[in-house]
């Protein structure tokens, strides 16, 4: 397989990853033909003039802009500069990173490597990588992994992760995506479903909830935390409706007719 082109929203605006991304390039200009960053303002500049240096391709995203245009930005960077036949890898550099610093940087690795087999290749959580995250997180984001199933049979998480796409795919989603927020993911699953490409999941333990590591906080007590927060409850309810809103809506009304 050629490698993919890896492409991600970019938003640290206090430089709490700069130091990671910049140890990691190595690695990841070895398992990727190119990285793509849009990067979301407020912007360090003089980190992303270093990531142009190392041959990373920057867009810098205006004010005002929402998070469906970063993830949009993002997604056309990697279209650009994929070949016709190639694939893109869309992820969070967050989510990256950890991977990539933790026990699961070979299997994050070797999935980089391995043929997707579809057109979209969602990647999910499995039960031990679900089990690091808090309860209140997993409940919700399943009850919308639920509502898909209920319309058209397939479960698949659409508070997406990760996922790699072919180059033709993305030449279908990109011009139907509108959504503002972060419902996009999601959305650009379901237009893959509305427009018959092959869609697939695959579980991966490297999906593992990335904070702790990140806030450098034990993970039982964040997670503790995080799960008797009222507040964080209802923030996960607000992240989660509108990709859970997506499903009613009337360009979706088919998925239950695709196969």
């Amino acid at each position: 397989m050629v490698a993919p082109v890896l492409t991600f929203p970019y938003h640290d605006p206090r430089g709490q990853r700069e130091s990671a991304l910049r140890r990691e390039l190595p690695a990841l200009r070895g398992a990727f033909a190119q990285i793509c960053v849009s990067a979301i303002p407020p912007l360090r500049e003089e980190f992303l003039q270093l990531l142009e240096a190392e041959r990373c391709v920057v867009y810098r995203n205006a004010l005002g802009t929402s998070v469906g245009d970063h993830a949009r930005a993002a997604l056309h960077l990697g279209l650009e500069h994929a070949p016709r036949d190639g694939f893109i890898f869309y992820g969070f550099d967050d989510r990256i990173l950890y991977a990539l610093n933790s026990e699961w940087r070979t299997p994050f690795l070797d999935d980089m490597r391995a043929e997707p087999g579809a057109d979209v290749v969602v990647f999910e959580r499995t039960p031990a990588a679900w089990a690091t995250h808090p309860d209140n997180y997993r409940e919700i984001e399943q009850m919308v992994s639920r509502a898909l199933e209920m319309v058209c049979g397939r479960r698949i998480e659409l508070g997406v992760s990760a996922l790699m796409m072919s180059a033709r795919a993305a030449e279908i989603i990109l011009p139907q995506s509108r959504a503002a927020g972060f419902e996009v993911w999601g959305e650009w699953v379901l237009l893959a479903l509305s427009a018959g490409l092959a869609v697939t999941t695959r579980a991966v333990d490297w999906l593992a909830w990335e904070d702790p590591y990140w806030e450098s906080v034990a993970p039982e007590r964040l997670k503790r935390e995080r799960e008797g927060s009222p507040e964080e409850t209802r923030r996960r309810i607000m992240m989660n409706a509108p990709c859970l809103a997506l499903l009613g809506e009337e360009r979706f009304r088919d998925l239950g007719t695709q196969p």
